[in-house]
């Protein structure tokens, strides 16, 4: 591949890149703009108001980290991307449908008054969401090492991998179980938790160099 095909390439990359950052971007801003505002005429209206809509704040806070979670990771994967490919930008537009549609699984999270099965259907389709935005991304992982579209380090690779993994897994596995409980979302906090648990299990499995 001659210079100008790599610094083409690149720009290409580039682009994709600055444009997939734009819509993280907007998604964020989307998240605040549907915040209520507090109303009330006095200090006790004004935070009754408040504890009235805690839910939506609430969302706000877990979707603002769910969303900043996705872009960190596509954030490190592309620094390594020297180059893109029609299969890529189609991953990547993948990635981005979950990023934009996250606002609105976010206000589907709002919603009172429901049944066991309806909460179970608006909190699934959110985790279902997710585990399609990690997908996403681990497929670009490997799609992007396997044709050599950039060349992340080992121990990057590893860890965005086991980042994904884990959403996936934390994420899906609450989907059956919201039909049993409405508490499942605290599987989704079991994330961080098997981020490192995964490392582990994968240091474990590697066989060991003697030094001497």
């Amino acid at each position: 591949m001659s210079d100008d095909e790599l610094d083409s390439g690149a720009r290409a990359t580039d682009r994709l890149t600055f444009f997939s950052d734009a819509v993280v971007a907007i998604a964020l801003t989307l998240l605040a703009i549907e915040l209520p505002v507090p109303t009330g005429a006095t200090a006790s209206a004004f935070w009754l108001s408040v504890e009235h809509d805690d839910g939506h704040y609430a969302a706000f806070l877990i979707s603002f980290v769910v969303i900043l979670t996705a872009w960190r990771g596509h954030h490190e994967l592309f620094r390594y991307a020297r180059r893109s490919d029609a299969r890529l930008i189609s991953l990547n537009a993948g990635w981005l449908l979950g990023i934009i549609l996250n606002p609105f699984a976010t206000e589907l999270l709002v919603v009172s008054g429901q049944s066991i099965v309806t909460h179970a259907l608006r909190f699934g389709f959110y985790a279902l969401l997710q585990v399609l935005v990690s997908a996403a991304l681990y497929a670009m992982l490997r799609h992007m090492i396997a044709h050599r579209l950039g060349d992340p380090p080992r121990p990057v690779a590893d860890r965005l991998a086991r980042q994904a993994i884990s959403l996936m897994l934390s994420f899906g596995l609450s989907i059956p179980v919201f039909f049993v409980t409405t508490y499942a979302w605290l599987l989704w906090i079991a994330a961080p938790l098997l981020f490192p648990l995964l490392g582990r299990l994968q240091h474990r499995g590697e066989p060991r160099t003697d030094p001497g």
